[in-house]
């Protein structure tokens, strides 16, 4: 079964290895420090958790990246590219780490709390159930801190 950010146990495994993190961390890939890695997923969890009900069904592509995802890969490809108003590289200064890494947590702290249905829209994957968006969000999370080696 995959682990799920609705789960307070993975979120918990999730900010033991946070703690791990420091400002001085090179990435394993791509192109991001780490104190823009935290606000990209700061943005990024922040829509989520903010994100209205979708209205629209899932095209046949949508529905294809949807079952690969959930059914077959168990975490993201390495050079994944998000929405560009999800791209920090170059915008982040360091002197924010703490600030940012602070962030992180009490977004992350949300989720397992949340007493509504998780039913957005991704742009990749289309609509998405309450269960899915937790199991997107913990892989997304997961993706993040193996790029910096925690």
């Amino acid at each position: 079964m995959s682990k799920t950010i609705l789960s307070s146990q993975a979120v918990n495994e999730l900010l033991v290895r946070t703690e791990k993190l420091n400002p001085d961390i090179k990435a394993n890939w791509g192109l991001m420090t780490a104190t823009e890695m935290l606000v990209h997923c700061n943005l990024a969890h922040q829509g989520i958790l903010k994100a209205p009900k979708s209205d629209k069904s899932a095209t046949f592509r949508q529905l294809m990246f949807k079952f690969v995802f959930f059914n077959i890969r168990s975490e993201f490809p390495k050079l994944a590219k998000g929405p560009k108003r999800f791209q920090t590289a170059g915008n982040a200064p360091d002197a924010s780490f703490e600030e940012e890494k602070s962030k992180f947590v009490h977004i992350l702290s949300k989720f397992p709390k949340i007493d509504y249905a998780l039913d957005a829209s991704h742009p990749v994957f289309g609509p998405l159930t309450h269960q899915q968006w937790g199991i997107f969000v913990w892989r997304h999370v997961d993706h993040h801190l193996r790029q910096f080696g925690v």
